[in-house]
């Protein structure tokens, strides 16, 4: 008779297997903040535009009941390529799923709160974006977040968070860096500035060269 695993056997089999599951889905990226203002939204509409320039096939889903990236998928979707959904229930990490093969990325705009739903993106996701302010209150409000980062961490969720100082216009960042570090978030090693441009996605316009490549990049590993 063969011996009977132990619980951490199981656990690394459980967890590999869940690494499996996610490897056979379209990379799916969450942008995550409990406050509103961080630049949700624009990162994630900003960003689906840069991946459908490169001819990635992207769908947007909405999770956050103020409905701007529905809105915005409403009027523009469909001439910019992309496909918006509204998604307001904590079931994402069971819906994605659904979608493998048919797109190549999802990206969730979260809602500017803490809920089932924030865990629900996390558990979905193979990166969060956290969008910060260079403003103290932004940085304030991480560790809630961080908590519920650590506790699916324990469970076995691979997880790759992602803080980035966003709206940056010339601000001294390192007293910021150090209130992020205390919660042991990887931070992204570049900024992302106070661009104009970011109000014209709204229009379905595309953002420009070097911006887009920013963006793209916070999808990769460029942390500190």
């Amino acid at each position: 008779m063969a011996p009977a695993e132990s619980g951490k056997e199981k656990a690394g089999k459980e967890n590999t297997s869940m690494e499996k599951d996610r490897a056979a889905l379209p990379r799916t990226v969450g942008y995550l903040h409990q406050k509103g203002g961080t630049g949700k939204s624009t990162l994630a509409i900003a960003t689906a535009l840069a991946l459908t320039q490169s001819g990635r096939r992207v769908l947007l889903l909405d999770a956050d009941y103020q409905g701007t990236s529905s809105e915005w998928g409403n009027r523009y979707g469909h001439q910019c390529g992309i496909e918006t959904r509204s998604q307001v229930q904590p079931i994402l990490d069971r819906e994605v799923g659904r979608f493998a093969g048919s797109f190549d990325d999802i990206l969730i705009d979260g809602p500017p709160s803490l809920s089932e739903m924030t865990e629900s993106i996390l558990k979905a996701c193979s990166r969060v974006i956290i969008p910060v302010r260079p403003a103290l209150p932004d940085v304030w409000a991480l560790p809630w977040l961080a908590a519920i980062i650590r506790k699916l961490a324990s469970q076995g969720h691979a997880l790759q968070p992602l803080v980035v100082f966003n709206q940056y216009s010339g601000e001294p960042l390192a007293p910021l860096r150090e209130e992020v570090e205390k919660w042991h978030l990887p931070l992204h090693d570049e900024t992302l500035p106070l661009d104009p441009a970011f109000a014209q996605v709204f229009f379905g316009k595309l953002p420009p060269g070097p911006l887009a490549e920013k963006l793209l990049g916070l999808l990769e590993n460029g942390q500190k």
